[in-house]
């Protein structure tokens, strides 16, 4: 025989949990920026003239073309040489008119001299001679620049980001109840046969 049971049903409670997490959001705008800029600058230049001199004086003395005051001075320092050459000469020619007495031919000869004219002599040159003689002296000109560069005046305003973080939500509910139950099972009857 079996005795009647108890059975004892049992359901636990259960908790649901909903989420929204949304997603946050940054956002950076740009600087404003502005220039402010004086564009009336001035600009000065500036030159110095440039000189160039030539000194021919040389090349022209060259061609026989000469100032009066050097053509003096050259006349006078050959008249000198002239001078001298012929005392020179005079002093030459006396000295062997003086050994006229040892019975040499000393007054021929001496005509013979003074009559003779000295060969010509041709030279072919060019005038002038070198480039040398022409002196050139040149004095480049200058260039200067200057400016009034204009004021630049630059702001710039910085903006702040904007970060949005919207609010995380969290719901917490109950899904199902908790619930007991209780039930009899009856026993079984009894065999009686045997």
């Amino acid at each position: 025989m079996t005795l009647p049971q108890i059975a004892i049903f049992a359901v636990q409670a259960k908790t649901g949990i909903q989420q929204s997490r949304p997603y946050m959001s940054i956002r950076q705008p740009g600087p404003d920026m502005t220039i402010d800029q004086n564009v009336a600058g001035k600009l000065r230049i500036s030159t110095t003239a440039s000189r160039l001199y030539i000194d021919q004086t040389e090349a022209f003395a060259d061609a026989d073309v000469k100032s009066p005051l050097r053509r003096g001075k050259e006349n006078a320092a050959k008249g000198n040489q002239k001078v001298m050459q012929f005392i020179a000469e005079t002093m030459r020619h006396g000295e062997q008119l003086k050994k006229i007495e040892n019975n040499t031919n000393a007054l021929a000869s001496v005509v013979k001299q003074r009559s003779e004219r000295p060969p010509k002599s041709y030279n072919f040159a060019a005038v002038p001679e070198h480039m040398g003689k022409v002196k050139i002296n040149y004095t480049p000109s200058e260039l200067q620049f200057d400016a009034d560069l204009p004021h630049v005046a630059i702001h710039v305003k910085r903006n702040n980001p904007e970060i949005q973080v919207p609010r995380w939500e969290t719901n917490v509910y109950l899904e199902q109840k908790n619930n007991i139950h209780f039930s009899v099972i009856p026993g079984s009857a009894i065999n009686k046969e045997l």
